[in-house]
């Protein structure tokens, strides 16, 4: 009797995410030895060097799914390139913070995690497609935040500690930034010190930024963090209570269109799914990605 034909799995591996020592490929390996499947790797440090493209190899290899290895950042990368395919996306967390898998609920080591790859559950997500060309499976935002970003990518420092000294720079250097809202409906004009595309609810720093937010509800969110509060970041941890609009303000929206003027030097745009590029223009335009939205559901394992 021909044996079954064994399901092609492509694990996408940033070796610079900031969780633990032990190499995944190994433990993937070890996983693996005993199950029927056909085990493709591609480092994405190796592949930069040596100019490989994932499109290309995801293309020639048709993989029955591809697995993201790594934090957010990670995962925004794979599943941008997976966007318009039947592929479905497979996370195994080794970031610093993990906000995609913790908002799906994902297990944290990798051994449960690999455990729901070989169940093959899969669930369909909205993502947010950002200027035509970029999207956000997860949150984006602009100023504070992505300040941070720029900030933590430069200090090479990993893990709580990381975060929590990038924070204080941040705060220090931050600027209200000048903001058009236009979400078809109505035009708003807003000061904030952040603006965030919200797809999720969580921060993988534990942070509900977006409270109400649902992955598969076929719209998004953009918070707007007009006030620096002590006690709205408490709710944002705790979630005990509503936020107060006059400080921490969230517009639903399909579609939205964002302009920021620039205040003494540059505004900043970056985010947990994109690293800081100096050149980015300070218009932004998103929208939702889901069936009513035109186009066809993205598929996450978990």
């Amino acid at each position: 009797m021909e044996s079954a034909k064994k399901l092609k799995l492509l694990f996408v591996i940033n070796p610079k995410s900031g969780r633990g020592k032990d190499d995944p490929q190994n433990l993937i390996h070890t996983f693996f030895q005993d199950k029927p499947y056909d085990l493709h790797f591609f480092n994405l440090h190796t592949a930069r060097k040596k100019g490989l493209s994932l499109q290309q190899v995801v293309r020639d290899l048709q993989p029955d799914g591809v697995v993201a290895v790594g934090g957010d950042g990670t995962v925004r990368s794979v599943a941008t390139v997976l966007i318009g395919t039947d592929i479905p996306l497979g996370i195994l967390p080794a970031g610093s913070a993990n906000g995609m898998a913790r908002e799906l609920s994902l297990p944290l080591t990798m051994p449960e995690a690999l455990e729901v790859i070989v169940k093959r559950i899969t669930q369909k997500i909205d993502v947010v497609r950002v200027d035509k060309d970029q999207y956000c499976v997860h949150l984006g935002d602009i100023g504070l935040n992505a300040l941070m970003v720029k900030y933590f990518e430069r200090s090479g420092i990993r893990g709580q500690i990381g975060y929590a000294r990038v924070a204080l720079k941040a705060l220090y250097h931050q600027q209200l930034l000048d903001i058009s809202i236009d979400n078809g409906t109505e035009k708003l004009e807003r000061q904030a010190f952040m603006v965030v595309f919200g797809n999720a609810r969580q921060y993988g720093t534990g942070a509900f930024i977006n409270p109400d937010g649902d992955l598969s509800d076929g719209i998004f969110e953009v918070v707007l963090i007009k006030k620096i509060s002590v006690l709205e970041l408490l709710k944002m941890l705790f979630r005990h209570r509503p936020f107060d609009p006059a400080k921490t303000e969230i517009i639903s929206a399909r579609q939205v269109s964002i302009h920021t003027k620039k205040k003494r030097t540059s505004s900043w745009m970056a985010n947990t799914w994109a690293k800081y590029i100096p050149s980015m223009p300070t218009s932004f335009t998103g929208s939702s990605l889901s069936l009513a939205a035109r186009v066809k559901p993205y598929k996450c394992m978990g």
